[in-house]
């Protein structure tokens, strides 16, 4: 039988890092009588390998399910990852192939139990009940819903407006994410607040087909240091659970500080008490922010590695940016000269490929985001070709430049 929590444990549990839950008081009670055993759904998508801690947010929550003894389903997404999510997308996502969807879940069931533990958990692939779906079964799916239904979600009705075209496989997505909640008979399904009408198209279905409807927990999307939706499709503004603990540490230091109640709350499993402590004196201007957010890269660092390492961290990002200290083995990069005495810094980003394009090195420019010798530089910044000069991008990378 599960473990029954205490009223302190399970009011956090619904109140902390939780956007909606329907329906928050049967759930409630599902929890607080622990009669039975809850089958708890959480699917994911392998578009990219790895998982980042805005995904750790619910996986948090399962683990904490788990330790109460309700049974954890993870459910990798192999045949909706082929089709690819429309949610948040106003354009049509590339196709993977299934080869490819496979090699990146791979990585994903070791970052699972790095929060979920095994036990009281499993893993399943949806091939286990789409390899033997045939088109009747398909066709009889596509019948319990209608196409106004589908194309009412905001991203269908942006491309409608945009004249863009969406492929019929866009509106089957959220169908099959549905049948996955009846194909385990799901209880309880969590997802981002970008999954909400997936999520609740599985409740429907499950109505539909005789099964009882599953509770939906809604957990919030964690921003990434660029202040955007973190997002697997944005690698670059990531942190990921696979990233060493000196990245960990910088990048979280490198984000806003109108953020930091967001990753406090969510990214941490600091007691709330502290967390109210840290972020009342931020308010009461008793912690200047940055002291705060060194208790934050810290503890989030800690968490997914150990104190050792964050203590570690902290003091390599110490020795690099407070002391003025640059890395010991900064890489070198090759430049021509081409018999000028200076070179501007776009034009110079883009030569060396450290920008993908001219635009990107005009917006990492434009952001503030480069230093020429710890100097911020602009669109105007020349780069003498007599120096090897220091170029920063960013709060943690460096290139040296070597002139040819």
């Amino acid at each position: 039988m599960p473990t029954v929590p205490s009223k302190a444990e399970l009011d956090e549990f619904l109140t902390r890092a939780v956007a909606e839950v329907i329906v928050r008081e049967e759930f409630a009670a599902l929890l607080r009588t622990g009669e039975r055993q809850l089958r708890i759904k959480m699917g994911f998508d392998p578009t990219r390998p790895n998982l980042h801690i805005g995904n750790a947010v619910g996986l948090r929550k399962l683990r904490t399910l788990a330790g109460w003894g309700h049974e954890i389903v993870l459910i990798v997404g192999d045949w909706t990852t082929q089709i690819g999510d429309p949610t948040d997308k106003d354009e049509t996502r590339p196709t993977m192939s299934h080869e490819q969807v496979l090699k990146n879940a791979d990585t994903y069931l070791q970052q699972f139990h790095k929060l979920v533990p095994k036990e009281g958990s499993r893993i399943v692939f949806q091939s286990e009940w789409f390899s033997k779906f045939g088109l009747r079964d398909v066709i009889e799916l596509g019948g319990r819903f209608t196409a106004q239904q589908m194309l009412a979600r905001e991203e269908f009705r942006k491309r409608m407006e945009k004249k863009t075209p969406i492929p019929i496989k866009d509106l089957l997505y959220p169908l099959l994410q549905a049948y996955d909640s009846v194909a385990i008979q799901a209880d309880v399904e969590f997802g981002g607040t970008d999954q909400l009408f997936n999520i609740l198209a599985g409740r429907e279905l499950q109505v539909q087909m005789g099964q009882p409807p599953q509770q939906v927990f809604i957990v919030p999307l964690l921003e990434g240091p660029d202040g955007e939706k973190m997002s697997k499709s944005k690698p670059k503004t990531g942190i990921w659970l696979t990233d060493p603990p000196d990245e960990i540490y910088g990048k979280v230091m490198s984000i806003e500080d109108k953020l930091m109640p967001h990753y406090f709350e969510w990214a941490t499993e600091m007691p709330r008490k502290e967390v109210n402590k840290i972020l009342g004196a931020i308010g009461n201007r008793e912690l200047h922010p940055k002291e705060a957010k060194e208790k934050l890269a810290w503890r989030i660092t800690s968490e997914l590695h150990s104190p050792g390492a964050a203590d570690e961290a902290k003091v390599a990002f110490g020795k690099q940016f407070k002391e003025g200290g640059l890395p010991e083995d900064i890489p070198a990069v090759d430049a021509e000269v081409n018999g000028h005495t200076e070179i501007n810094i776009v034009d110079l980003l883009r030569d060396t490929k450290i920008a993908t394009s001219r635009s990107d090195a005009l917006r990492l420019v434009k952001q503030g985001g480069v230093k020429v010798d710890g100097s911020k530089a602009s669109l105007e910044t020349m780069v003498p070709t007599t120096t090897e000069a220091v170029i920063q991008v960013g709060p943690r990378k460096h290139y040296r430049i070597r002139w040819r």
